[in-house]
């Protein structure tokens, strides 16, 4: 063994044995020196050759020693490596020393093979000297996505490729004392290739010069671990075209010329697994699939966290995995509970969060107030008291702090450190200030929302003091923060701000009709019907029950339900005189008898709802009544008569309606779909395939994408008709695509079942069986007269196949 191993071999007993005559653990002394577990156990295994100074200081100090004792220590710590034979070196010349200070190793990195490889792939460049490489290489992600076990790992896998050996440093960002100094790491780098204290310049410049001349010509692998900023990793670089750096940082370190950003992500939940069979036992993690699946999503993919909740399981051999789960679904546990040891999710997190400015601080603690699941700077500035240019200043810096993530132009949290956020929201903000923020968050997104619905509504009653220039803006703004105001209105719904309630309901109403299947519309309106109810207002219970009749039948297929509200809400117009909403209640009526097989009550119900319409003046609702009129005589093959109907309804909103540029281009998308009926009813397969295409197109424009999907369907069955196989079936799938991604399973069966009849039809009986048994699966346990009967029937064609 060489006599620079024995000697750092004493100074690591002599530090375990110090640390145990004072009866300290590791993880005491480590705290005590504001060092690392880790780099106390390294340093006592003696795989840390030279220890920093200022490290080696603090560790005198915490460990209470003085004069020779302290002596001894430091020189221990600093000693130079000395020739086997016992001979000596001038004190003032540099040995030529191969260090290999990489740490040791975790066994069990998971989920990173793809990362190991470009690296592999670019040593290998590096190492062969190729100047048109990219040397330096940063591995950056938030705290605790295992930045550090990724850059020692690939050490270890990439030291063969660098004979010059492997330096590591230890830059210390998360220390409560500070980053360590660029001239610090500077001279410890120095003495890891030879250089002796006395030949070691006094400042940062000459260091940095002497450093780049010892490594111009070697062959080295250094990890510059923790590192603060690039001011901190510029002087530390080698100048060696055979150098690879591999640089760890919660910060992408931007400002980095030439270096090669690599980004951590989460684990995907496959690899968390792995992780977890890697420390608890394969057989253990494999008895329990699902719990397992559940715990890893629990830790939210953070490696950090996965590999603490292993290690309780490991260190528990009594617990099933089911029950750390428990464990862990209480969120007010889950960050004490993720720790293990000197490991803590709750740790990783304070580090970055000590070192935010007080706006930044605010601005993360605040946004743990949104409930939705990504946010806005607008939106982010409402709840911190800020601008808007603030607001998006600081998230941009929680971003490079690691503790926000982008969703596009948008930010959002990892869940864990949305818990962490809402504690330190708690432990630092009064409860009047944080209830202040909360409501001023609710009355914005609430207020907004109302001014966006507006858009949609005919022009007299559009919101003079909107913010969004045209329906287009608003329902871009609706959509993308749904989940923030519908958690908004809920809110509300929950803490009896009923008229509030009762006010974005009604406002989103028209929107409702372009984006049918985009919201819960059924949740929406029974707040608003509930509100209504409370606030004692009948007159806004009667328009948001025929609200929510309509979206139990048009949008969820639940026609029962939807005939029972909106019988309430007739009853309920007629008892207060309002024969607007009597119309609306029987023109929804009309629409699911038709849909149940009751065409001549719906001609009945239309009729009558035309005629309440035309007696209040309001066009609109009568063309409205007039087309579900038609659609009833169509169901009763009266055709001819439909079409007529239908075609003076197209012309209707083919003029000034009032309504949004949106609303209209559905309403005469609307109107075409129901003349194309007519007219393949008629024997015009042709003519009604030609209105089917126009007001796909139209739909698809306007992004309504669950009409778009329904004109594609009846095109796709009217060129069925006319023989078209080929492009019917083409067609077909692509409605099936996209009811698919709105999830409306009786539409779903009804377009796999007329794939079917074209595989049938096409002498594939297997293909045809597949995808009756399809649409079988996808009428589950849906309960309408047409539902039944397209089940009979595929359970006849399957068992006659």
């Amino acid at each position: 063994m060489a006599t620079s191993q024995v000697q750092n071999d004493q100074f690591g007993d002599l530090l375990r044995a110090l640390r145990l005559q004072r009866r300290l653990t590791q993880e005491e002394l480590a705290e005590a020196a504001g060092s690392s577990v880790r780099g106390i156990r390294e340093m006592e295994r003696g795989r840390v050759r030279s220890p920093q100074r200022r490290t080696v200081v603090l560790l005198a100090d915490a460990l209470r020693l003085a004069g020779s004792d302290r002596d001894r220590f430091v020189a221990l710590a600093r000693a130079e490596r000395q020739p086997h034979d016992g001979g000596t070196v001038p004190p003032d010349r540099p040995t030529v020393t191969v260090p290999g200070e990489l740490p040791s190793a975790v066994p069990d990195l998971a989920g990173r093979t793809e990362i190991l490889q470009r690296l592999a792939a670019l040593a290998t460049e590096v190492a062969a000297g190729r100047s048109d490489t990219a040397s330096v290489v940063v591995l950056h992600g938030p705290p605790g996505i295992g930045k550090t076990s990724l850059a020692v790992v690939a050490g270890h896998r990439l030291s063969g490729a660098f004979a010059g050996g492997q330096l590591f440093v230890d830059l210390q960002s998360a220390s409560p004392d500070g980053p360590v100094d660029p001239a610090e790491a500077l001279a410890g780098l120095l003495r890891s290739l030879g250089v002796p204290d006395s030949r070691v310049p006094a400042s940062s410049a000459e260091r940095g010069g002497l450093f780049r001349t010892l490594t111009r010509d070697r062959s080295l692998l250094v990890i510059l671990d923790n590192a603060a900023n690039e001011a901190q990793v510029r002087p530390l670089l080698p100048a060696g075209r055979e150098c690879l750096v591999l640089v760890t940082c919660r910060r992408p370190l931007a400002g980095l010329a030439g270096a090669v950003r690599q980004p951590l992500d989460l684990l995907a939940p496959a690899a968390g697994r792995a992780l977890l069979a890697a420390i608890v036992g394969a057989d253990r993690i494999g008895a329990e699939p699902a719990a397992a699946d559940q715990l890893v999503t629990l830790c939210g993919r953070l490696p950090l966290a996965v590999r603490i909740a292993g290690n309780r399981l490991a260190s528990r051999p009594q617990w099933s995995v089911g029950w750390l789960v428990d464990l862990l679904r209480d969120e007010r546990r889950r960050l004490t509970l993720l720790t293990a040891g000197d490991l803590g999710v709750r740790s990783a997190f304070a580090v970055s969060y000590r070192q935010l400015d007080p706006v930044t601080a605010r601005v993360f603690r605040r946004a743990a107030l949104v409930a939705g699941g990504d946010f806005a700077p607008a939106l982010v500035a409402v709840v911190a008291g800020i601008d808007e240019e603030t607001a998006a200043a600081a998230l941009e810096e929680l971003v490079e702090a690691g503790l926000l993530l982008t969703l596009g132009d948008r930010y959002q949290f990892h869940d864990l450190v949305q818990l962490y956020a809402r504690e330190r929201l708690d432990a630092e903000e009064a409860p009047t200030h944080r209830t202040s923020a909360h409501d001023q968050l609710v009355g914005w997104l609430l207020r907004r929302t109302r001014q966006a619905g507006a858009l949609f509504e005919p022009a007299a009653a559009r919101c003079a003091d909107s913010p969004f220039d045209d329906d287009r803006a608003a329902a871009y703004w609706l959509d993308r923060e749904s989940g923030n105001w519908l958690a908004a209105l809920r809110d509300a719904a929950r803490r009896g701000r009923h008229t509030e309630v009762v006010a974005v309901a009604r406002a989103l109403h028209w929107y409702s009709d372009a984006n049918s299947h985009r919201h819960p519309w059924d949740e929406i309106f029974s707040l608003g019907v509930a509100a209504a109810r409370a606030a004692g207002s009948p007159s806004d219970e009667a328009v948001l029950l025929n609200c929510l009749g309509w979206a139990r039948y048009f949008c969820q297929d639940r026609n029962v339900d939807g005939l029972a509200a909106l019988a309430r809400a007739l009853e309920l117009a007629r008892r207060i005189g309002d024969r607007r909403e009597q119309a609306w209640a029987l023109t929804y009526t009309a629409a699911i008898l038709v849909r149940t097989g009751r065409a001549g009550a719906a001609v009945d119900h239309s009729r009558r709802a035309v005629g309440l319409f035309r007696e209040i003046g309001y066009a609109l609702g009568e063309q409205s009544a007039a087309s579900a009129q038609g659609g009833a005589l169509a169901a009763l093959g009266r055709f001819a008569e439909a079409a007529e109907l239908h075609r003076g309804v197209l012309a209707f909103h083919g003029r000034g309606t009032g309504l949004s540029r949106t609303g209209a281009a559905v309403a005469r998308a609307g109107a075409m779909m129901s003349l194309g009926a007519a007219l393949a009813g008629m024997g015009r397969l042709r003519d009604a395939a030609d209105q089917y295409a126009r007001a796909r197109r139209v739909f698809h424009r306007c992004g309504a994408t669950f009409s778009e999907a329904n004109a594609v369907h009846r095109y796709g069955l009217a060129l069925a008709s006319l023989g078209e196989a080929h492009a019917a079936a083409e067609a077909l799938r692509a409605a099936l695509d996209l009811y698919a991604a709105l999830s409306c399973p009786w539409w779903e069966a009804q377009t796999l079942s007329a794939l079917a009849a074209l595989a049938g039809a096409a002498s594939d009986p297997a293909a045809a069986r597949l995808l009756r048994q399809r649409a079988l699966d996808r009428c589950g346990e849906l309960d309408a007269p047409q539902v039944r009967t397209l089940r009979a029937t595929l359970r006849r064609e399957l068992a006659g196949s």
